[in-house]
């Protein structure tokens, strides 16, 4: 099982769009795929699930069968002092049940509260205390249960540099990042670089004592992370250029999104150097740039469906349409996502079924 966050300090950039699309292609190809929304704001969950099914997250009701979310997880966590979390599986809602075809743990909106619990958890484990790093590791917990059932984890995570992103960007395999042409993502990735590599200083040195107070059995079937070092946080996997907007005159990226994105790059390879996968090179790093659409995507969103989904279920006949024809639009935006998805599954080393 491979696990994998979308994220960015920058909002904006269409990462659930990305996200949930990745998804739904990397269920095409047979994967076994589990989404998980992480972001307060729900966008994923709202975009998978319909307002009858959002509904029952939210509806205090007898007579309604409750959806139930990441908050029934993490419940267990925050109302006890037993750093444990819930039954993951049971709040996993399956792909049968709407149109992305992967399951999904959804969100819920009161997820803050969760930021709370692991912001506490962050002191502690400044403190030396087990405690602390058994809740800040929580994420480890809920790949130990479902690790013998999907190929691959997806994470929306909000823009956050805060306690939860944190905490699953410390124990996720890999993150990608969604970017867009414009100088706030230059300062975005110098953000994440920055604020990954203190993070990391501190877990390994509060790390350290504690390895002094707990004999290594202890320790071992604590379910934390006892392997984290600078020099082999190895976790990002690329980037994707999101709402490129393309000159009419010379058909390409407009200049001011160009030189943006350039000095995104060089940002990425300055800052993120440290945490790329091993063996891809800068240039591999683009998975690949998805035009402006987003008005086509919107559409789909509304729907709660993948918007090239009718043109996959009929591609197999070989079908064609009109230049002009909606279903055209939704062909060239399937095969700019076939393509990214081949390009991050070689990135993550996963090279069989690239080709499908």
């Amino acid at each position: 099982m491979r696990t994998i966050a979308f994220f960015n300090n920058k909002g904006g950039v269409g990462k659930t769009t990305i996200a949930t699309t990745i998804g739904y292609e990397l269920s095409r190809k047979g994967k076994k795929v589990l989404m998980i929304d992480l972001d307060p704001q729900s966008n994923t969950t709202q975009v998978v699930l319909n307002d009858a099914q959002v509904e029952r997250i939210y509806k205090k009701s007898s007579n309604i069968d409750r959806i139930k979310t990441i908050k029934d997880v993490y419940n267990p966590m925050r109302d006890s002092n037993e750093p444990e979390i819930g039954n993951v599986k049971e709040s996993i809602l399956s792909g049968e049940k709407h149109g992305f075809k992967f399951d999904i743990l959804p969100s819920n909106l009161n997820l803050s509260e969760f930021e709370d619990t692991l912001s506490d958890a962050w002191s502690d484990l400044r403190a030396n205390k087990l405690g602390g790093f058994r809740r800040t590791n929580w994420f480890i917990q809920l790949e130990q249960q479902i690790k013998s059932d999907y190929d691959y984890v997806l994470l929306d995570l909000s823009p956050s540099l805060g306690a939860l992103n944190r905490s699953v960007l410390l124990n996720v395999d890999f993150f990608i990042i969604p970017i867009t042409g414009d100088i706030y993502n230059v300062y975005g990735i110098q953000n994440i670089g920055r604020w990954i590599s203190q993070w990391i200083r501190t877990y390994t040195r509060s790390l350290s004592y504690l390895k002094d107070d707990y004999d290594a059995e202890t320790l071992n079937r604590s379910q934390i992370n006892l392997s984290l070092k600078q020099e082999n946080f190895k976790k990002f996997a690329g980037y994707i250029v999101s709402r490129a907007k393309y000159s009419k005159k010379t058909s390409g990226i407009i200049s001011y999104q160009k030189k943006h994105i350039s000095d995104i790059k060089k940002m990425i390879h300055e800052s993120l150097y440290f945490a790329t996968v091993d063996n891809i090179e800068l240039t591999s790093l683009e998975l690949g740039e998805i035009r402006e659409i987003m008005s086509l995507l919107t559409e789909s969103q509304g729907e709660h469906v993948p918007s090239y989904k009718r043109v996959a279920e009929a591609e197999q006949n070989h079908k064609k349409w009109d230049k002009r024809s909606a279903q055209n639009a939704e062909y060239a935006i399937m095969k700019t996502f076939e393509q990214i998805t081949t390009n991050l599954l070689i990135n993550v080393g996963d090279k069989n079924d690239t080709n499908n």
